[in-house]
């Protein structure tokens, strides 16, 4: 038997400017070593300034999509980004997923910086978060979300960029419970596709280094540096390493 090729699969919306969506996740699995697809559930009109417009893939084409990948390569993990605005599509995808026993990192990616949401009913990614092995809201995410999950039964929680005082910090709940907090200095840089490039960072680093604590620590430092070395865009900065 041929032995399958390994992979890291995104699945996630297209940005054109490939500073965020599929394109960073791949070129960060790409960065911790790993090859990475992709499926992409909806297409985006947008630059730094915000997004425009947003059609969303047909899930039979998607579904066909992630079935031929299965066959062909032997994935790893998932990143899920921008998820599909269809609920019985994302119950399928739930399904699909857990049956193949691999961590599945999610970055609900609810509300871009500047533009229209991208998910206008919250209860349409509650199958996908009830199956993620990590889930990576941003504080404003976790806020809009809180009401409508429950962090305990969920393997693992990370809070990025909760704003304190005179500073941010990044927690990892394990069960709902905070078991490690990073704390940072505030700044003032807008970074386009952060979040992308922490989960996807995430989940290459939970495959490399079998635990997720570990992991966590090292995502932050990656995105530190990311952060650091991002360029001018024409509102937000980005990362085109």
């Amino acid at each position: 038997m041929v032995k399958k090729p390994t992979a890291l699969l995104s699945i996630a919306g297209f940005d054109p400017t490939g500073g965020a969506g599929i394109i960073r996740d791949i070129l960060t699995f790409k960065h911790f070593g790993y090859y990475g697809i992709s499926v992409i559930t909806a297409n985006t009109s947008q630059n730094t300034k915000g997004v425009k417009s947003i059609i969303f893939e047909p899930c039979e084409i998607i579904k066909e999509q992630l079935t031929l990948l299965f066959e062909e390569f032997e994935i790893k993990g998932v990143k899920i980004g921008l998820p599909h605005k269809d609920y019985n599509f994302n119950v399928w995808l739930a399904n699909f997923l857990k049956d193949k026993q691999i961590p599945i990192v999610f970055d609900p990616v609810i509300k871009p910086t500047a533009g229209r949401s991208f998910v206008e009913n919250l209860n349409t990614i509650t199958p996908l978060i009830e199956t993620s092995t990590v889930i990576t809201p941003n504080e404003s995410e976790f806020n809009l979300l809180k009401n409508c999950i429950d962090t305990s039964k969920i393997p693992w929680t990370i809070i990025k960029g909760k704003k304190e005082k005179n500073s941010v910090s990044d927690l990892l709940l394990k069960s709902g419970k905070t078991i490690d907090r990073i704390t940072h200095e505030k700044d003032t840089l807008e970074i386009h596709g952060t979040g992308c490039a922490f989960s996807s960072a995430l989940l290459a680093l939970m495959i490399k280094e079998k635990k997720t604590e570990i992991a966590f620590r090292k995502a932050v430092e990656f995105l530190s540096n990311f952060r650091k070395q991002a360029t001018e865009g024409l509102k937000q900065r980005i990362y085109t390493e």
